[in-house]
């Protein structure tokens, strides 16, 4: 095992604000919040306010906290001479730091298949149930739109996260607004139903019940391929290294918790509890399922055009730090040092990427299901278990030891023993 030395260029006094820093702040939000908050409503509306309850007391503990203790250890990663994204790299050795990083495409690489499917959904749902066209081949529209998406990926890291800011504050506004123009439909009768319909079981049913969904809340919080690439930015000569990126993540996790909970409230207020389990049955986010009624018929047109911006933006935030991890390794393997050896590496990387992504899609997948049993516990342990493995380990990591480790142990316990229990019982 060899180790590096922690670069002092990442840990000066972050100096004043700057636009680039509001940048990253919506980057970070643009990759947190999309398919995985849409998909949010439709699952405690299916599961009962118990696990709404239990997003208000863990949601925030479970996000902010695990990915500020990535982006330190990202920071403090000085493994920088392959010009990759930082990975854990200064704490493993050659091998380990390979294994890290096909690690991080096998955890990350599902999410975005998720938001691919999703897209593609969203975008079959508005032509066919709102415009009332003809339907599209699936085959087709799945190829129409991944090639899309990975020509925009192919444009480079500092083009996608424009991109991502740019899409990101009108998505945050959007959501926002819907979630407010559903007041006058709010109804406590929609949750007392729910909690009376899923409220038969005993008090330790009910504790499994929420312990097994806590997957599914790992995955609507987490930001981690996004954290990689705003470390690597921030440890960069005067960009304020550690103490700012950690104030960056901690504001985008702010505005992250609030518009969520907020979004996900309004949405179980207003929608009755059998919508929601349509919309589970059918694969359908919850933008996708709202109903047009008077003072929200404008909701009904614009719903699902937002979620297709959702789930555009999430799949870039996702895919740019797997497509750039999956890159080098590609590279590595066909030991690609120069220019051209390089390039050829990324067009076959993103072949595999893109001839992966056509085929779930097209396969079209449950998504809810492959959050819960894939994605959600495969983050869990990057999110939860590595980082805490390497504080605990490594003599240089020291000084982030005590409580919020502690936090992110138990909260990486929980969730990936979720998955063990729901694949062996």
């Amino acid at each position: 095992m060899t180790t590096q030395k922690i670069p002092a260029a990442v840990m000066p006094a972050a100096p004043g604000w700057s636009l680039k820093d509001m940048i990253w702040i919506m980057g970070v939000y643009a990759a947190t919040v999309g398919a995985g908050t849409l998909f949010l409503p439709v699952e405690i509306g299916t599961r009962g306010p118990m696990v709404f309850l239990m997003l208000l007391l863990l949601g925030f503990p479970l996000s902010m906290v695990p990915h500020v203790l990535v982006g330190r250890l990202f920071m403090r990663d000085g493994h920088t001479g392959d010009q990759n994204l930082p990975m854990f790299g200064a704490f493993f050795g050659a091998k380990g730091r390979q294994a890290i990083k096909a690690y991080f495409c096998i955890a990350h690489f599902p999410v975005t298949l998720v938001f691919a499917i999703s897209l593609v959904n969203s975008l079959d749902n508005l032509l066919t149930e709102r415009l009332h066209l003809a339907q599209i081949n699936r085959g087709l529209l799945a190829f129409v739109v991944t090639g899309l998406l990975f020509l925009v990926l192919s444009k480079g890291r500092d083009s996608v996260v424009k991109t991502l800011s740019v899409l990101a504050l009108p998505f945050a506004l959007t959501i926002i607004a819907i979630a407010l123009v559903q007041i006058p439909d709010w109804h406590l009768a929609n949750v007392t139903e729910a909690l009376r319909e899923t409220n038969t079981a005993s008090p330790g049913e009910t504790i499994k019940h929420l312990w097994l969904t806590l997957p599914l809340v790992t995955f609507a919080f987490c930001s981690t391929p996004m954290i990689s690439p705003l470390a690597a930015w921030y440890r960069e000569g005067d960009n304020g290294g550690e103490k700012k990126a950690v104030l960056v993540i901690r504001l985008a996790y702010l505005l992250i918790f609030f518009s969520i909970v907020f979004f996900v409230l309004s949405c179980i207020l207003a929608i009755p509890r059998e919508t929601f389990v349509m919309a589970k049955a059918q694969n359908l986010n919850v933008l996708s399922v709202m109903k047009g009624s008077g003072s929200t018929d404008l909701v009904f047109w614009i719903a699902p055009l937002i979620a297709i911006l959702g789930m555009t933006k999430s799949f870039l935030g996702v895919c740019l730090s797997v497509a750039e991890t999956f890159t080098g390794l590609t590279a590595g393997t066909l030991k690609a040092s120069d220019e051209r050896g390089q390039k050829r590496a990324k067009r076959l990387a993103y072949l595999i990427m893109f001839a992966l992504t056509f085929a779930v899609v097209y396969l079209n997948p449950n998504v809810v299901t492959l959050i819960e049993t894939v994605c959600g516990p495969l983050i869990a342990i990057f999110l939860f278990l590595i980082p805490a493995y390497l504080i605990y380990t490594r003599p240089q990591l020291r000084t982030l030891r005590g409580a919020t480790a502690s936090t992110v142990i138990a909260g990486g316990v929980l969730t990936v023993s979720a998955l063990l229990y729901g694949i062996l019982f």
